[in-house]
């Protein structure tokens, strides 16, 4: 299925699309069909929560089809899927991205300069870029906290921060949490996810690379309000059973800048959820991003977003998840 939660004007409500591509209401089409509320439709983290049994009843309600609960897609406005989720981890799995992220950021950074040559160097070496990826890369998958206030979703407006002149997208796909586990096995790993979604990683390049110089973090490059865009469903994992052969592709102002491949990952979900669970526990609810796929911003082809321009994101069978950088 693919589960929305959008606003028809009386606050957040929970939907899925039907197999004639329409928006049905869950909690109203069960009201229709059995005169009472379904507690998991009451948002999307307490279908989440509800798990397997949830998902049953929201099927025969989408297979009943009740004609009072179809909204018009014209007369929504879609959120993100997950509004609060308990925890994003953004994980770095894709080697390539790093490699060419670091080398399309030096060559951006000395390519005014007097002797781009030799500032091609020093930049590598002020912002820390030669130490991507480290050695520890390769041994475990990499992650660091993303602020999950500040999540919007499909065909919002990202005002950018004031402080920064290089806007970016990262295309990545992103697993949501549906089984909380503690110490995971890799094995077992798959069993934990309910579904998958579209996150858009907004990145103030300028502002993350000077962060990067102290050793500390991406911080104030990846966080700013808007910056974690999520959308613009959420497609449950029985409908992907391979996350590994989907084609990523992201278009600005209607022109496609760059196509990805998940199946490039070193890392799998499994791995990270492995990793992750590791003594502490993983809940529902919880977003575990990819990070941005191979050729999956502009930095690595040595293009700059600006304000006013368009993102889309399309992941096949997801969607398509637009950003307006304002």
């Amino acid at each position: 299925m693919k589960l929305y939660t959008f606003n028809s004007g009386a606050g957040p409500r929970l939907g899925a699309e039907t197999e004639d591509g329409q928006l049905l209401d869950l909690d109203q089409g069960f009201c229709i069909l059995h005169n009472e509320p379904y507690d998991a439709f009451s948002s999307m983290q307490a279908l989440i929560e509800s798990q397997e049994a949830g998902l049953d009843v929201a099927r025969d309600v989408v297979k009943q089809m009740p004609g009072a609960a179809l909204h018009s897609w014209d007369d929504v406005k879609i959120l993100a899927p997950l509004p609060n989720p308990r925890k994003i981890r953004d994980f770095s799995c894709f080697e390539r991205h790093l490699l060419q992220a670091t080398e399309g950021a030096a060559r951006m950074l000395a390519h005014n300069k007097s002797d781009p040559a030799v500032a091609y160097q020093e930049m590598r070496k002020k912002f820390n870029l030669d130490s991507l990826p480290g050695p520890g890369w390769y041994e475990v998958p990499a992650y660091y906290y993303s602020d999950s206030t500040t999540v919007i979703g499909h065909d919002e407006k990202v005002v950018w921060p004031h402080y920064s002149n290089w806007p970016d997208y990262e295309l990545e796909l992103a697993a949501v949490i549906g089984k909380p586990g503690r110490d995971v096995t890799v094995d077992a790993a798959q069993q934990h996810i309910f579904g998958y979604t579209i996150f858009n990683d907004l990145s103030a390049r300028d502002a993350q690379f000077v962060a990067m110089s102290t050793g500390l973090g991406v911080a104030k490059g990846k966080d700013f309000d808007g910056s974690n865009v999520l959308g613009p469903c959420i497609v449950t994992a029985d409908e992907i059973p391979d996350p590994y052969n989907l084609t990523m592709r992201a278009r600005v102002n209607g022109e496609e800048w760059s196509v990805s491949f998940s199946g490039e990952a070193r890392w799998r979900f499994a791995d990270c959820i492995a990793y992750a669970s590791q003594s502490q526990w993983i809940h529902a609810g919880e977003i575990f991003a990819a990070g941005a796929a191979a050729d999956g911003c502009a930095l690595e082809h040595m293009q700059k977003l600006k304000r006013g321009d368009v993102v889309e994101l399309y992941v096949e069978p997801i969607g398509v998840l637009r950003t307006w950088i304002v």
